[in-house]
């Protein structure tokens, strides 16, 4: 049986420019829905690991810019919901 979430982190095709080799990397996330042939998989780019010819590794992290405004535009419309609802109680109050 196939679980119904999967999540991994996984290293792609190390490219190598000049003195460094750089290698991506990208989580994914895998949902399997029960009784179906069917899901749908989301990949989205974590980190580069660049090695230098002398040995020198650095990991840089990507930021996603996209769920970050995503997330506050969640905030935002929460905090927007709430202030309507506090407002339509104290109306109704007086």
């Amino acid at each position: 049986m196939t679980e119904f979430l999967n999540v991994e982190i996984r290293a792609g095709e190390p490219v190598t420019i000049g003195e460094r080799t750089i290698t991506p990397f990208a989580q994914s996330i895998q949902v399997t829905l029960p009784g179906l042939n069917g899901g749908f998989i989301w990949n989205r780019p974590v980190s580069v690991l660049v090695q230098s010819d002398d040995g020198q590794e650095e990991v840089l992290p990507i930021t996603d810019v996209t769920r970050l405004a995503q997330v506050n535009l969640i905030g935002m419309s929460l905090g927007v919901i709430a202030l309507i609802w506090l407002v339509s109680r104290i109306k109704r109050k007086k």
